[in-house]
């Protein structure tokens, strides 16, 4: 970190002279990546000059810690949107005794700049960078709230969408009237020959709703490249002064005092002819740039890199031991496999799952669910080592989560639906898609039960997980489906929208009391995590082998000397037994006690009993 202690600024020159003195790294990054463009990198030098004369010493004072709260135990997670939270920035200030009882550290606001209007894919069509949406606030009103935030130990974090700019941002706006410099943000085309070359190797995102990867202008009479909707245009980092802006971007929102920036869409930066531009070796290296400004000039704000790709592909883009990247990834693989381990009943999908370390320090996100859909992202060659045909199993997936099959207890609906494959993901709340909904459509107490365990099941699985737990806003109360984005027409073509719907915090006190009783064993669950690690960090997470294919094993370790906890899941609404033999050839004996009951365990006994979707979390009794 440069810039002198926390409340001294030093001069300009001082500040220039040590960013320099830390900037070997970046340098050669830069320049090898764009050869030649040492006027780029020396401008690059002197905005970051700027950003860090402009930070504000209590950003300073954070800084001294640069990112180790990244991995603390004590960080807990929620994604949510200002405008269904709290319709308001003001709203959700006022609001936020509610996520501190609840035990909220880390909140992820949702797109909050600038969108365009109209159509935007959620606010990830950005109009403007530097302002909030006008529709939830305005920067001073952020910057109020993250202040308020701060206050109370909570950290925030920010979407930045850097591959693709709105249509209707003032670059684009300047590419359309003419102005080859801005023309050169994008890729532009004068005739589709280059496109249709690019689209021999190019997959399609929405291939549905937008196929294709360009869009025709017609009041231009050139293509642009559109890789996600038509008015999202995708930038040209082959550009150098396109990286300079976008990481003067970067700084802008590290100075407003957020504490994580999340970047959007980060596999697909790099374009080339005759690839998948898809994880590029030089998206990497941006990454890595990206990185080393954020460490020189704001080190306590985390980068988290979003890349919904294979466990193997986003496992990269930690980076390596010389040159690190993203703080922080999304466990996405994690996700699927909830969900498939919970249709199927079978938690061998979940234990062979192959175990991969968070690199340089960075940690994962463990979540549930999201603001997106679930692609169902399978392993194919262990599907079918575990006697499945791959298609069909698949098919199954999305069959069961659509709520058509007749064992189905969720209520979902489809996205991206290909009548021709049959390929297609899945969307719904948490709680519908873990049966709550059927079941009290059906007024079937049983289901009604059965849900409620499977909705808690499923929270302490990612809760109770080396990594930062993310929940989802409203998930915490059991809410349901929201049918009403049906009646808008710029979403209903979207059935995200599906589990996008308000925060309902009326469920606390509806006359339904599952809601409550949702909520409830939510927050002692986050309250157990933070009083469990209080003084200590997991420093080891592994999985162990069950004989019983219903039920799960994982460990923890928090202390090199001392026993692991012991914690078991059980993905079958039926009582399942667990032969004691599969833990003591671990070298497990003696009586175990769960840390969340007071249960006791005596390992010399032959068998432990689970009950529908119980699960314990053992400790040795010395």
């Amino acid at each position: 970190m440069v810039g002198g202690d926390s409340t001294g600024k030093g001069t300009k020159k001082e500040i220039k002279q040590q960013i320099l003195a830390e900037s070997a790294q970046l340098e050669s990054l830069y320049l090898n990546l764009y050869k030649g463009s040492e006027v780029e990198f020396e401008a690059l030098i002197e905005l970051m000059t700027d950003a860090l004369w402009q930070r504000r010493a209590a950003l300073k004072k954070l800084d001294l810690e640069e990112t180790k709260w990244v991995n603390s135990a004590k960080t807990i997670g929620m994604m949510l949107y200002v405008d269904l939270f709290a319709e308001t920035i003001e709203g959700l200030t006022e609001k936020l005794d509610y996520l501190e009882a609840l035990g909220i550290t880390l909140i992820h606001l949702m797109p909050v700049l600038e969108k365009r209007v109209g159509e935007n894919d959620g606010g990830y069509a950005v109009k403007n960078y530097r302002e909030i949406d006008p529709q939830i606030g305005d920067m001073a009103q952020f910057n109020q709230l993250v202040s308020q935030l701060h206050k109370r130990g909570i950290r925030v974090c920010i979407d930045y969408v850097i591959n693709h700019t709105a249509n209707d941002h003032e670059w684009a706006l300047k590419a359309i009237g003419g102005d080859v410099t801005y023309q050169s943000y994008y890729w532009f085309f004068d005739n589709e020959e280059t496109p249709r070359r690019f689209e021999k190797t190019l997959n399609q995102v929405f291939p549905n709703v937008a196929p294709g990867n360009f869009t025709y202008l017609s009041g231009m009479d050139k293509w642009v490249m559109t890789t996600f909707y038509p008015f999202q245009w995708d930038l040209n980092y082959q550009n150098p002064i396109v990286l300079n802006e976008m990481i003067d971007i970067l700084l802008f929102l590290a100075n407003q005092g957020v504490d994580m920036i999340r970047l959007d869409a980060i596999p697909y930066i790099w374009k080339a002819i005759g690839t998948s531009s898809r994880n590029m070796q030089e998206a990497h290296i941006i990454l890595k740039i990206f990185r080393e400004v954020i460490s020189i000039c704001a080190p306590s704000v985390a980068l988290l890199g979003e890349a919904i790709v294979s466990p193997e592909t986003i496992l990269t883009y930690f980076g390596d031991a010389s040159s690190p990247e993203c703080h922080v990834l999304y466990n996405a693989s994690y996700m699927v496999e909830i969900w498939n381990a919970i249709a199927t009943r079978d938690a061998r999908h979940i234990a062979l799952m192959p175990h991969f370390e968070s690199l340089n320090g960075g940690n994962w996100i463990n979540y549930a669910r999201c603001h997106d859909d679930i692609g169902w992202g399978l392993d194919e060659n262990r599907i079918r080592q575990l006697g499945f045909d791959f298609y069909a199993h698949k098919n199954y997936l999305i069959d069961f989560y659509y709520g058509i099959l007749k064992d189905s207890f969720s209520t979902g609906e489809l996205y991206e639906y290909d009548p021709v494959t049959g390929d297609a993901r899945n969307s719904g709340t948490l709680a519908s898609l873990a049966g709550l909904e059927k079941a009290l459509a059906t007024n079937d107490q049983y289901m009604k039960e059965l849900s409620f365990k499977r909705i808690e099941l499923i929270h302490a699985l990612f809760i109770l997980k080396r990594g930062i737990p993310m929940l989802y806003a409203g998930d915490e109360l059991g809410q349901l489906n929201n049918y009403s984005y049906k009646s808008d027409v710029h979403k209903a073509h979207d059935s995200r929208w599906l589990h996008r719907g308000a925060h309902e915090l009326r469920l606390l006190t509806s006359g339904n009391k599952i809601h409550r009783l949702v909520y409830e064993r939510i927050k002692s669950l986050i309250a157990f995590r933070k009083h469990l690690l209080i003084s200590t960090e997991i420093l080891e997470e592994r999985l162990f082998h069950i004989g019983n294919d219903r039920i799960l094993g994982r460990c923890w370790k928090v202390d090199r000397s001392e026993q692991p906890y012991i914690q078991l899941f059980n993905f079958s609404e039926d009582r399942q037994w667990l032969h004691t033999s599969d833990l003591k050839r671990n070298s497990w004996h003696g009586v175990w006690v769960d840390q969340l009951t007071g249960k006791e365990f005596n390992f010399e006994e032959d068998t432990i009993l689970l009950g529908p979707y119980e699960y314990f979390l053992l400790k040795y009794k010395k």
